[in-house]
């Protein structure tokens, strides 16, 4: 995958994706691979907001079912189907434990039946069936959690994927199906022909020029900086997002089997820990965010909430501070739905498209991107009357996942991810591209040396890699600080 500025500048293209989560990289890919001539830009990397700071599972959204929202989970779960089967390599199966105990919001009754609902909307896309756990069985499968008021439980199964790798390899899947991609291209405003869109005014934030990209239609799928776009293209328009904040957890590794779910005491809300890599994801929060999308961060609160709630199951494991490695934190793009509780606020997906043309992308789940992107580039297709389309393939062909990179050779990882992945910051490769920010390290053991090889290989000036290094080691800095 090439950074092609020269591409962005000459090319009229058919459509114009901005914002390189899971969504916009989704969308260029289908896009691309139907047979439009399509760009897709990000002002900063790859998977850089909430499509890389997730609870990292692919699920149907058991919580949903107090909403009655059964036409969300369904479609959710038939993706989560359509993902494990073409995405083997960054989706898979992980099983799930509810334990149930006295006093929580939710009764061993109606947990057991939501999962049997949750099953059958699964139908033939159901991994395998769940199964009601008693007290003792629930202990012999987790002994670790206390089994004080315990009542019962049910396991059942839904799917994990590594969310970073999933939304790159759909840009680098783009980008093979031939469509002009780059990263740190931010859109600064729009050019518009008799009141209708026709491209975007964007700056190359790597050397500071600004040139135009022309397209028939432009997308708007920039997450939580949706708002942004929106308010440039009609600037008395109402907000079509409610961004709200979700925080995790990098844990040491809890002596857990399975993934586990939870219902919060203080708030009645669902929350996960769940076993990642060699430590222990816990999350998620959900508040309302009005500050900057660009400075998303966990707050002391948010980390008590978690380790109090965390606390209470596993009194035996002295749950503190002290066992973070790190947290992260994300924006969800919700719904601009106002009156109700964050986490109540509908996780469906809309499309929008104003006055002037910009098809703007509200809300949605991770684990219905792909559906989101064959319905919005439906549409798109649409518009193009009497021009011959590819069939969209993406339920039957999955992203190109990532090719062998040196495993163990700081250097191999380091130039494949700057030839082939197009890291151009020290940030973009330490925490994305090898995810070295979420181990014990941080990968502060490793930044000065890769910060000089990643000079040689862009190079750049001293000062340039003085630069990126203080780049990342605020970025941990701002991670971390919530630990004081």
């Amino acid at each position: 995958m090439k950074r092609d500025i020269a591409g962005l500048k000459a090319g009229q293209f058919d459509l114009l994706v901005i914002g390189g989560g899971i969504n916009g990289c989704a969308i260029a890919r289908d896009a691309s691979l139907r047979g439009l001539k399509t760009a897709l830009i990000e002002k900063d990397d790859f998977a850089c907001g909430a499509s890389g700071k997730s609870t990292k599972i692919i699920h149907g959204g058991i919580r949903y079912l107090e909403q009655f929202n059964l036409n969300l989970i369904y479609e959710a779960l038939h993706e989560r189907g359509t993902l494990l089967r073409t995405a083997p390599g960054m989706v898979w199966p992980l099983e799930f434990i509810i334990p149930v105990y006295k006093g929580d919001p939710r009764p061993l009754i109606m947990m057991r039946t939501g999962v049997f609902i949750y099953d059958l909307l699964a139908g033939r896309s159901n991994i395998h069936c769940h199964r009601p756990l008693n007290k003792s069985e629930l202990t012999l499968f987790e002994p670790s959690i206390t089994p004080k008021g315990l009542r019962g439980g049910v396991m059942y199964c839904d799917a994990q994927m590594d969310d970073i790798r999933l939304c790159l390899d759909n840009a680098i899947s783009a980008f093979q199906a031939g469509c002009c991609v780059a990263n740190k291209v931010e859109a600064e405003g729009f050019v518009k022909r008799e009141g209708r869109v026709g491209g975007v005014e964007v700056k190359d934030t790597l050397t500071g020029e600004k040139f135009t990209i022309r397209a028939q239609y432009v997308v708007n799928s920039t997450g939580a900086w949706s708002n942004r776009l929106v308010w440039a293209d009609e600037p008395h328009a109402p907000a079509i997002t409610r961004p709200t904040k979700g925080i995790h957890l990098i844990y040491k590794k809890l002596p857990i089997t399975r993934a586990m779910l939870f219902s919060a005491r203080k708030d009645k809300r669902i929350f996960f820990a769940i076993p990642w890599r060699d430590y222990t994801l816990i999350g998620t929060t959900d508040t309302d965010f009005d500050g900057s999308p660009d400075e998303v961060y966990a707050e002391r609160s948010d980390v008590e909430y978690l380790l109090d709630e965390i606390r209470r199951v596993f009194p035996d494991e002295n749950i503190s501070k002290e066992g973070v490695i790190t947290t992260y934190a994300g924006l969800r793009p919700l719904m601009n739905t106002q009156g109700i509780a964050p986490w109540k606020v509908s996780r469906e997906h809309f499309i929008k498209e104003s006055g002037s043309g910009l098809i703007s992308v509200v809300g949605g789940k991770y684990t219905t991107y792909r559906r989101l992107a064959q319905q919005l580039v439906d549409l798109v297709i649409r518009k193009f009357e009497g021009r011959a389309f590819k069939p969209c393939e993406t339920a039957v062909q999955g992203p190109s996942p990532a090719k062998t990179k040196g495993e163990g050779d700081l250097r191999a990882q380091m130039e494949y991810a700057v030839n082939h992945e197009m890291a151009v910051s020290l940030t973009d490769l330490l925490a994305r591209r090898l995810q070295l920010s979420m181990t014990p390290s941080r990968g502060l053991d490793v930044y000065e040396e890769a910060g000089r090889i990643m000079g040689e290989l862009l190079n750049w000036s001293a000062s340039q890699v003085e630069y990126e290094i203080q780049a990342y080691k605020y970025e941990i800095r701002r991670n971390t600080e919530c630990l004081t």
